[in-house]
């Protein structure tokens, strides 16, 4: 199991202050199961430009390396693989930012958008689907859930057509009043990607194992196919799964692992066999 959304590289954002938190994030992501990390630090093209980004970045996966060669033998066998990527924040012009290529997630041409609180008007649209013309990288979106109320319903709509993967947070099936309406979407096929988007230890921790448990009960033991052999119950602590839709036609796009796994390109350009 992949998590693709996470903010444990030390220092970076409003993530893991440390390298210490850094470390215990990972071994509380080893031990719900989570084999691979992806750290998406956020990017801001208003305050850094890309190669300060980077830069910045190196040095974060610099300091936590030198933590983790203090380790034992034995515990660093209790942490996940890790790749990099970031969350780059909605920017004007994106179609023609080159430094989006350096943003991907791990090896892959797929980047992790945070798309604007503020009004989506038909400019955004036109803007992603220009993006998805040019075939160059394709954005994952982050977090719909945190859409749902902040944008017209139109316009939610206007980007689920676009056929982007679509990726929502673990905390959302944690909650009552929200879970519905994730899994109604999971079922229709416009929710592709789950992710704990972890930010601490107690404030946003990880908790992807919880939220795949969930899906798991809600939609059935028949939906939830084990995934390296470890399922996910229902009230049970195990370690993960391959949710599938009951969809006509399944919903463009590639998982990283944490949920769906889709097809989309032929052959895939990235999934989590290819690292």
């Amino acid at each position: 199991m992949i998590d693709l959304h996470t903010h444990i590289l030390p220092g970076m954002d409003d993530g893991a202050r440390d390298s210490a938190t850094s470390l215990e994030l990972l071994r509380m992501e080893k031990a719900q199961g989570v084999d691979r990390v992806i750290f998406t630090p956020h990017f801001y093209r208003e305050r850094e430009d890309a190669a300060s980004f980077l830069a910045r970045r190196r040095e974060a996966i610099a300091r936590l390396e030198a933590a983790v060669e203090r380790l034992s033998q034995e515990e660093r066998a209790a942490l996940p693989q890790w790749e990099v990527g970031a969350e780059v924040a909605w920017m004007p012009n994106l179609v023609d930012r080159e430094e989006l290529n350096e943003l991907c997630l791990g090896k892959s041409r797929y980047f992790l958008l945070e798309l604007p609180m503020a009004p989506w008007g038909d400019q955004l649209i036109h803007q992603l689907y220009d993006l998805m013309g040019q075939g160059r990288v394709t954005p994952v979106i982050a977090h719909l859930d945190r859409y749902w109320s902040a944008q017209r319903p139109e316009k939610i709509s206007d980007l689920l057509r676009l056929g982007f993967p679509i990726q929502v947070s673990a905390d959302v099936l944690l909650r009552t009043l929200s879970r519905g309406k994730a899994l109604r979407m999971m079922q229709r096929g416009q929710v592709h990607l789950l992710a704990s988007d972890c930010h601490s230890l107690h404030h946003r921790p990880p908790n992807l194992v919880s939220a795949m448990e969930v899906v798991a009960r809600k939609l059935g033991q028949s939906q939830a196919e084990p995934l390296g052999g470890r399922g996910v119950r229902a009230g049970g602590r195990n370690r993960g799964a391959v949710i599938r839709t009951k969809t006509k036609q399944p919903p463009q796009g590639m998982s990283c692992g944490g949920c769906f796994l889709l097809t989309w390109r032929n052959p895939p350009l990235w999934s989590p066999e290819s690292y």
